[in-house]
């Protein structure tokens, strides 16, 4: 027989699983909601890189009165006074960016581009090179520079995006 009036101090085993699976739900709602805010963070960082990547095209221009060649993969020859170092996508891809090759409009500018994936930033100029003032240095009248974001960022859909010197779209 039990003795009734004995008093327990301990858990019993139902609140013990209770609370372990309210940690484990609440552990990964914040997992989600991390994993968000890192992928949003990824696309804010390809429009800034884009932005300063237009800043620095536009040094350059002023200096050779025209935008620098491009190296067979996709990336934009330039000197130390304008462009210092070539800004890279963050990895992994994300959104509408996964698994995706840059478009046909890019493989149509530039057949290099076929294969390469969207995540990647593809610089290629457009027009006819000419020598800049200093005689040397041959540049071209326009560019195209593909680059991806996975989701929606400010006013900008997911998806492929092209920077020109008239702005992105």
């Amino acid at each position: 027989m039990r003795n009734k009036n004995k008093q327990s101090s301990g858990f019993t085993l139902i609140e013990l699983l209770v609370v372990i699976a309210i940690i484990g739900l609440l552990s990964s709602l914040a997992l989600i909601a991390t994993m968000q805010a890192r992928q949003k963070a990824r696309d804010a960082k390809r429009l800034g890189d884009m932005t300063q990547m237009n800043n620095a095209l536009e040094l350059y221009f002023s200096t050779y009165k025209g935008y620098p060649s491009i190296t067979s993969n996709g990336v934009p020859v330039a000197d130390r006074n304008s462009i210092v170092t070539i800004p890279t996508a963050p990895m992994p891809p994300d959104g509408t960016c996964i698994g995706m090759p840059h478009s046909a409009a890019c493989i149509a500018d530039d057949p290099n581009c076929s294969g390469v994936p969207a995540n990647t930033y593809y610089y290629i100029t457009s027009g006819t090179a000419y020598l800049a003032p200093d005689g040397v240095t041959q540049v071209y009248p326009d560019y195209l520079y593909y680059f991806c974001l996975g989701n929606q960022t400010g006013n900008f859909a997911g998806g492929e995006r092209i920077l020109t010197p008239r702005g992105m779209r």
